[in-house]
């Protein structure tokens, strides 16, 4: 034994610092759209774009799907632009940042504190516009010099061997011939110009509320298009076809921009085009736009960034009510999205029977009996229905404006006297369940009357029933548990959150928050772990579990998803604070095909608890988050592994442990 524990260790220091991809959650809305796209560049089947608040998010299957890179700063990225695996992205007031392989890894450049709000590549030299002038590097990007100083360009390009530079103050364009060592303002000299391309000799202008301008001897003499009032933000060439984006669409131009005609997205702030052969990509305030037949028609890319407020799911089909944008769906658990025809509106409760889904939403209640592929809207227009039960026949719907029962489906509502503003409804049995500004009530006959429970004075977000068991979360002061159908409340030591929603499933609580993300309790509320890995303190304002997965609605980035059996693999069995970090055997060991390790910590701090094979290869990362002082345990499933022996190793600050466990199939 002596001789097998040494071995262990020796394993443990060959494997210490191998990096691995740990267990957390991942964002689960490749098919919704939403977002604040501002820019857009394309590299073959690739495309970056950077977005308002959320970084560069990258697609490698032409705009299907989207994932979030790695540089996902909270500042508007203004600027994109790509050669080969090397990409640029310009932030607001953050700088340059610049990625080697692809968006996986971004590495900041000495500009750190400029807005970047054109980036133009000419080879190996790297042309940007920023608050304080035109910045060249020659060597990609390594060393930068500094040109035209203290001026704010909004766009930059290159044509031969001059450089042309915009102003956004009206006035208008500039061009350097000595690259960048003097500069001359064109006769295009009084105007606000947000975007430039060149195309031959041919230099053309997008301004702002005044239209297109072109020039035909390289910025010598300026023509105003018949185009002359729009505000344009982006233009693009596709051979001698122009396109602009403005501030109401797509245009497009076939002679030279003497005149444009509106191709399509009349309705959309299209901020960004870009051109990849007949592919058209267009970056708008909704998210990107795809056109496939060169601008003719557009459909709306997969995208992420919406709010999600309201979940509804049965076992194979999960639906999400949006801020904004309806319904969406998904069968295949989460992995793609589709928008229902309820495709508006903000939807702000959901529930599901059979096939039949019914949508709370900001203007009244809308019903869909063939699982959402119709929708038709009830007689109760313009109450905003923060919260919807079914029973049979009968709805309940509680919101802004008192509490509203239809027995026929939908088709005729009447008011009732409770006029409590209901942010949450459920039925158990027979028994209605409201929480209400004003705590908890319940009704025991179909809510012709309701009795209030002792939770009277709390705002009460969610409520849910287990048997006798109530639990209530709160604004400000967590979760309350009662355990006699209300009679008494107690509060958890989750007790200074803003907790917002509130399922249950499996013997484990799940309580959403705002802005503290997801914690779970496997002992009705008693303890909260917290489940962020991956995901950071997001407001969660709904929570559903389904086919072995759990999905958490986000403010402002959709729907993400954890495995069920990942996220509660902790329990914390004791609060009491041990005197030192320790880490046990497992048990039982040897084992077949579970297993249980507990583990003690005596302060808070980062906690990993992973498992190797003899090899020093990793098997699975257990734990990876910072936990506070307490007793806890994790069970480890060895299924899909082969009978032998594996090593587990606990790593908290200065503390490690490695113990050995065997596997008997």
């Amino acid at each position: 034994m002596r001789h097998f524990f040494n071995t262990a260790l020796v394993l443990f220091f060959l494997i210490h610092n191998v990096k691995h991809a740990d267990s957390q959650w991942v964002q689960a809305s490749s098919g919704m759209n939403g977002g604040d796209v501002r820019c857009i560049a394309v590299n073959g089947s690739t495309i970056y774009c950077g977005t308002y608040f959320y970084g560069v998010y990258k697609s490698t299957d032409n705009g299907i799907s989207w994932t979030q890179t790695s540089l996902d700063v909270k500042t508007a990225i203004n600027s994109i632009a790509v050669s080969g695996n090397t990409v640029y992205a310009g932030t607001n007031l953050h700088g340059l940042y610049i990625s080697t392989n692809g968006g996986q890894n971004w590495s900041p450049t000495s500009l750190t504190t400029q807005v970047v709000s054109s980036i133009f590549i000419n080879g190996s030299n790297v042309y940007l516009g920023t608050d304080i002038g035109v910045y060249i590097s020659t060597n990609g990007g390594t060393n930068w010099t500094q040109t035209f100083n203290n001026n704010e360009v909004y766009a930059v390009t290159v044509n031969g061997s001059s450089i042309y530079a915009s102003r956004g103050i009206a006035n208008g364009v500039y061009v350097s011939t000595s690259n960048g060592a003097n500069w001359t303002q064109t006769s295009l000299n009084n105007r606000a110009v947000y975007a430039l391309t060149a195309n031959g000799n041919n230099i053309y202008a997008g301004t702002n509320n005044y239209g297109f301008y072109y020039s035909t001897n390289n910025g010598v003499n300026w023509t105003q298009s018949s185009f002359n009032s729009a505000l344009i933000y982006s233009l693009a060439l596709s051979g001698s076809t122009i396109y602009a984006g403005t501030g109401e669409g797509v245009y497009r131009s076939d002679n030279g921009g003497a005149s444009f005609t509106l191709v399509s997205l009349g309705t959309q702030i299209v901020q960004n085009i870009a051109i990849n052969g007949s592919s058209f990509f267009a970056g708008t305030k909704n998210g990107i736009f795809f056109s496939g037949n060169s601008g003719s028609t557009w459909s709306q890319s997969e995208f992420h960034n919406i709010s999600v407020y309201s979940f509804a799911n049965s076992l194979s089909v999960i639906f999400a009510g949006t801020g904004g944008y309806g319904v969406f769906k998904s069968t295949n658990t989460g992995s793609n999205w589709t928008q229902t025809s309820l495709n508006s509106g903000s939807i702000l409760s959901l529930a599901y029977t059979g096939s039949t889904v019914y949508a709370g939403a900001d203007n009244g209640v809308y019903i869909s009996s063939d699982n959402g592929d119709t929708w038709n809207s009830t007689p109760l227009n313009n109450e905003a229905v923060y919260s919807i039960a079914v029973n049979g026949s009968t709805i309940y719907a509680g919101g802004g404006y008192g509490f509203h029962i239809s027995t026929n489906n939908g088709l005729n509502w009447s008011a009732t006297s409770f006029q409590e503003v209901c942010l949450d409804l459920v039925l158990s049995g027979n028994t209605l369940y409201a929480g209400t500004y004003n705590g908890v009530f319940y009704s025991t006959n179909g809510a012709s009357s309701w009795i209030q429970t002792s939770l009277s004075n709390e705002s009460v977000n969610a409520v849910i029933v287990n048997g006798n068991n109530l639990t209530a979360g709160v604004s400000y002061n967590g979760v309350f548990v009662s355990t006699n159908n209300g009679a008494n409340w107690s509060q958890t030591p989750l007790n200074s959150l803003d907790v917002l929603s509130l399922k249950s499933s499996g013997g484990y609580l799940f309580a959403g928050t705002y802005e503290g993300g997801i914690y779970i309790s496997s002992n009705n509320g008693q303890n909260w772990i917290q489940k962020n890995q991956g995901f950071g303190n997001q407001t969660i304002p709904d929570i559903a579990v389904t086919s072995g997965i759990v999905f958490a609605a986000t403010e402002v980035n959709s729907v993400w998803k954890r495995n069920f059996s990942e996220i509660i693999g902790i329990r914390q069995i004791s609060g009491v604070i041990p005197e030192s970090f320790s880490l046990k055997q497992n048990y039982p060991n040897p084992f077949n095909p579970k297993t249980v390790i507990r583990y003690e910590i005596n302060s808070a701090d980062f906690i990993t608890l992973k498992v190797f094979d003899v090899s020093g290869k990793e098997i699975s990362t257990l734990i990876n988050e910072k936990q506070n002082p307490g007793v806890y345990e994790t069970d480890f499933e060895a299924g899909n592994l082969s009978s032998g022996i594996y090593f587990y190793t606990l790593e908290s600050g200065e503390f490690t442990d490695t113990k050995t466990m065997v596997l008997i199939k």
